[in-house]
C-alpha cells in the first residue's frame, strides 16, 4: 500500500527547498488555491504541471510514477473540473482495506438514491391497498403502476386477476391478467409496471422475503427495469379493534446489485386521475374501482413518516395524466370522424376543433383544470368566419369521459341540422 499520496509528496519536497507555497504557485503558473487543492489531494495536476513540479523540484519525473497512473486527457481535465473525485480516489486509496471502502461507498450511493427518489402515491390507492389487504383472512396482494421519473408517481393499485393463489403463507399473482392489465394501462395512460404490493398477513414480516427479491430482479431483468417498487403490508397486534392496516414501502435500486430499502412516500391528497378516467370509462368491473372510498385513509400507518402530503391536481403528477388524456380524446374523436382534429392551447385551457365538412367544425372550449370539464361548445364556420354558442347539455363532461364527448358532438351536429 501507498504510505502517502501524490500530494504529500509534492508538499514534503516543496518544504525540503523551502520554498513557500505561494512562490511554488507563482513559479507553476497556477493560483495559490489550486496547489493548496493539489497537495491536500483535491485536485490531480495535469501531466503539463506535474512535469513542472518535478522540475522545478530538482526530481525525476518518473518519482511520481506511482502515484499518477495513465489518464486519458479528457478524463483527466473532468477529474480536474471535479476536486470531489480526488477526495473520493485519496479516501479508497488510504483506507485499510480499499475494497471494503468501496462497498461502503456503493451503499451509502444507494442509499442516497433511495432517499433522492421518494415514490409519490394517490391517497386512492393507499386506500385500495387497505381495503383489499383488509377483505381477505389469507395473504392477498396487487400490481403498482405508474410513471418512474425523477420522482415516481403511482397512479393505481389494482387488485389481483381471478387466478391468483393465495394461501395463509404465500400469494402468486395471476400472471395473464397482470400483462393484460399492464398493456391496457400502458397504451392508454403510458403507465409502467413499478412491482407489487402484497400482504404477509400471519407471518408479521416487514420486509420483501427473500422470494420476494428473486422475483423482482426476475421481473426486472426480463423488462430492463434499473428500478423498482414493492409494498409490504401489515397488520398491528389492534387489528382486530382498530381495522387499522400497515404499509411498508420498499425501493430496488441498481437491480440486481442491492437490497431492497424502505423508502418514503409522498402521499398526493384525493383520487388518483387515472383511478378516476377509469371509473368514467366504466371498463376493468372486475377491478371494482370506486370501492377504495370505503376504506378510510386514516386506517393506513405508514411507519416512516411521508416527506409530505401535498394535493394530488396540481405539479407534475397531474400533468402527466393530463397530457395523456388530451391526447386520447385527440386520438378518439379522429377515429370517430376519420380525419384529423385540431388542438389549440389557450388562457383557460385548449379549444378542440373537430371538422364536420370542409367549411364547418364544432369546437369544444376545454378548461385547464381537471378532469378538464368542457366549457362550451361552439359551431364554426370558416368560410363565413361566423361563430355560434350552441345550447347543449355538457354537465360533467370532460376529457376523460370519452363516450360523452362523442355524444356531445353528434349532439351539436344534429342541432344544427334542425336550426337550419
Amino acid at each position: 500500500m501507498i504510505s502517502e499520496s501524490l500530494g504529500q509528496k509534492i508538499r514534503k519536497e516543496r518544504k525540503k527547498k523551502e520554498v513557500s507555497l505561494r512562490e511554488f504557485a507563482r513559479q507553476l503558473g497556477i493560483a495559490a488555491a489550486y496547489l493548496v487543492d493539489i497537495e491536500k489531494d483535491r485536485r490531480i495536476p495535469s501531466k503539463e504541471i506535474l512535469q513542472k513540479t518535478a522540475d522545478l523540484l530538482e526530481l525525476p519525473i518518473s518519482i511520481f510514477d506511482e502515484f499518477s497512473p495513465e489518464i486519458p486527457k479528457p478524463v483527466r481535465n473532468w477529474m480536474d473540473d471535479n476536486p470531489l473525485f480526488a477526495k473520493v480516489l485519496k479516501f479508497i486509496k488510504t483506507a485499510a482495506n480499499p475494497d471494503k471502502a468501496l462497498a461502503n461507498l456503493e451503499k451509502i450511493q444507494v442509499h442516497t438514491k433511495a432517499n433522492r427518489f421518494p415514490i409519490a402515491i394517490y391517497e386512492s390507492e393507499l386506500q385500495a391497498i387497505g381495503l383489499e389487504s383488509s377483505t381477505w383472512e389469507t395473504e392477498t396482494g396487487g400490481d403498482l403502476f405508474g410513471i418512474w421519473g425523477d420522482i415516481p408517481v403511482i397512479y393505481l393499485a389494482s387488485r389481483a386477476g381471478a387466478n391468483a393463489i393465495r394461501n395463509q403463507s404465500h400469494f402468486r399473482l395471476d400472471v395473464d391478467y397482470l400483462i393484460k392489465l399492464s398493456n391496457l394501462l400502458q397504451t392508454s395512460w403510458g403507465l409502467r409496471y413499478f412491482g407489487d404490493w402484497h400482504s404477509h398477513h400471519r407471518l408479521g414480516i416487514e420486509r420483501p422475503s427473500g422470494g420476494d427479491r428473486a422475483r423482482i430482479e426476475r421481473l426486472a431483468a426480463k423488462n430492463n427495469f434499473p428500478e423498482m417498487t414493492e409494498f409490504i403490508t401489515t397488520f398491528p397486534p389492534s387489528y382486530n379493534e382498530s381495522k387499522k392496516v400497515q404499509i411498508h414501502p420498499y425501493v430496488y435500486c441498481d437491480i440486481p446489485s442491492h437490497e431492497p430499502l424502505q423508502t418514503t412516500l409522498i402521499v398526493l391528497k384525493g383520487l388518483s386521475p387515472v383511478r378516476e378516467a377509469l371509473i368514467s370509462a366504466s371498463i376493468l368491473p372486475e377491478q371494482h374501482l370506486s370501492s377504495f372510498s370505503s376504506y378510510s385513509i386514516n386506517l393506513i400507518i405508514i411507519p416512516k413518516e411521508p416527506l409530505a402530503r401535498v394535493p394530488g391536481i396540481e405539479g407534475l403528477p397531474i400533468e402527466q395524466i393530463s397530457k395523456r388524456a388530451l391526447l386520447r380524446a385527440k386520438l378518439e374523436l379522429e377515429k370517430m370522424i376519420s380525419g384529423n382534429i385540431e388542438v389549440h392551447q389557450t388562457s383557460f385551457g385548449h379549444v378542440i376543433v373537430i371538422p364536420v365538412n370542409e367549411n364547418e367544425n364544432v369546437a369544444f372550449a376545454v378548461d385547464q383544470k381537471w378532469p378538464h370539464r368542457i366549457l362550451q361548445v361552439d359551431w364554426m364556420n370558416r368560410k363565413s368566419k361566423n361563430t355560434e354558442e350552441l345550447s347543449i347539455e355538457i354537465e360533467k363532461t370532460s376529457l376523460i369521459d370519452i363516450t360523452g364527448l362523442k355524444k356531445v358532438f353528434l349532439k351539436a351536429k344534429e342541432l344544427k341540422e334542425v336550426l337550419e
